[in-house]
Parts: structure tokens; sequence; C-alpha cells
């Protein structure tokens, strides 16, 4: 297993969040103002700084660019997967966003949407597959994932996936269901959206999560591909104890590929686009 650099400590600027200058695009939904609770704009090289980041992995390697053709801002992050790079060490970008210590947020919500738009530039090698950003849970929940499976009071992670040929898939560290339908893994769940990422095309996603009733299975995750809901479930245990890190505390924003042995790896450099990433309190 490919472990994560943690050496890196990042101290958050203070955010102006809720920003009226926001330019939101029809291709993400129709998103009031009023709903935005943090907007991320990619236009300045040390981007990182507008979060609560506990540590981080290979963010020197990206990089601000201009894209005036992308659907949600005029700037972008370029990610790097170099040739053979397997894990995120190796390729990509990780940090996770954490809420607690954020100006003007809670530590956690019992429900909100994540939106970004991505390009994977022309020529991407997808390999087996890799990870992109999701939602998580509150206090360390991005260490629910690389096998380390929730228990009901650690939190948990959503993180988007490509597959073979571009598929996209939720890949789901969740906690073991009394459904028998979540949790459990050795690794992480796919979820399925059938739907597939195209090599230099603009694709929107959003991801709604409203977390259970502590003894319920009614906590609810809700899927946009491109403006179109792919997946609506409401049969989902986030949590099976009521501790702060069973509700929706952070972005794990996660980008490599992986796996964590080398036949992961792309067989040449490949790069995507990142762009718009919004944290909202209604879909």
């Amino acid at each position: 297993m490919v472990s994560q650099n943690r050496d890196k400590k990042i101290t958050p600027k203070p955010l102006t969040l809720l920003l009226l200058s926001l330019a939101l695009s029809a291709n993400q939904g129709a998103a009031t103002e009023s709903s935005v609770l943090m907007n991320y704009r990619f236009d300045e090289p040390d981007w990182p700084q507008q979060w609560n980041t506990p540590w981080q992995s290979r963010v020197d390697t990206t990089e601000v660019i201009k894209t005036p053709e992308a659907p949600g801002d005029s700037y972008s992050l370029l990610i790097r997967y170099p040739e053979g790079a397997v894990g995120p060490q190796q390729g990509g970008v990780q940090l996770p966003i954490v809420f607690a210590g954020t100006d003007s947020l809670a530590s956690s919500y019992e429900s909100l949407t994540l939106k970004y738009c991505l390009k994977f530039k022309a020529g991407f090698d997808f390999g087996k597959g890799g990870k992109l950003p999701g939602l998580m849970g509150a206090s360390d929940s991005w260490a629910r994932s690389g096998g380390n499976q929730p228990d009901g009071s650690n939190g948990w992670t959503l993180r988007f996936m490509w597959r073979t040929n571009g598929r996209a898939v939720v890949y789901a560290y969740l906690p073991p269901s009394p459904n028998g339908q979540y949790g459990g893994q050795q690794w992480g769940q796919d979820i399925e959206l059938g739907k597939s990422f195209v090599p230099g095309r603009w694709h929107c996603l959003q991801q709604r999560v409203k977390v259970n009733n502590v003894g319920e299975e009614n906590g609810e995750l809700q899927v946009w591909f491109d403006n179109e809901e792919v997946l609506s479930l409401n049969n989902i245990s986030y949590r099976l104890q009521d501790t702060p890190a069973g509700r929706v505390g952070g972005v794990y924003l996660s980008t490599f590929h992986g796996g964590n042995t080398p036949d992961w790896a792309p067989q040449r450099d490949s790069f995507l686009l990142l762009n718009n990433l919004r944290v909202l309190t209604s879909p």
C-alpha cells in the first residue's frame, strides 16, 4: 500500500465565502448564491491556502492555468500523472479539505453537495483506474481509505473513481450496513453510475450526501453526471454511532492512478484539468 505524505502542512488564509461575484455555471445546475458554502477558484498559485488542510501530497507539481473554455470558471488546476506513476506520492495530487477550523464554517453538516468540473486531456491513459475527489466524513475521515475500513464511528469517504476505459463510479468506504448492501469490503466498494469519462471533453460531477439517523438505514446519496441524475440511494448507513465523524466534514481532494501495484500505472504522461470546485447546502 502506498503511504501518504503528511509532512507538509498548510495554514489557511482567512476565507471570504459566499461571494456575490460567483460565476455560477448552468452546466453544474441552478444553484442560488445563498446555497454556496464554499467556492474555490484555482486562480492563484497558492490555491491550497484557501483551505484547512492537515497535510498534502504533490501540490507542488500542480499548475494553475487559464481555461476560458471551461464550463465553470476561467482558471483550472492542471494535475500531472507521470508515466509509470502509482499512488498519491508518485502521481496526481492529494489533500483533505477539512471544514473544522475553516473560517465561517461549522465542523460538520447533516447534508451537503459537492460540485466540480474536470477534463481528462486528450490522450489520457486511464489504465486500470484511479481516484477523483469526493465528500468525506468529519475528523480524520480521509484515513477511511487504503483498505482501512469504517466501523460506524470513525467516518467514511465517497471519492469518485475512473475505471478501465474511463468508466465512472463512486468509490465508497462505508461502514458495514445492517442491510448487507454496503461496507464490509477489503477495499472500497464501486457504486456504478452507468457513465464514462471521455478524454478531451469537459464533464461536471455533482454529489449530494445526507447522513442517516443513527439506528436507521436512511442515509442518502445522489449523483449527477453532466447535469443528469444518474444515482439516487436512500438506504445507506454512514454512521452506526452518534459521533462527529459520521457527519459530512470535508472534501477529499484525492486523485491518482491506483490501486497500489505497477499494473495500475499509466503507460504515458497524462493530464487532468480540475475546475470550479464548490460545496453547497442544497443540490
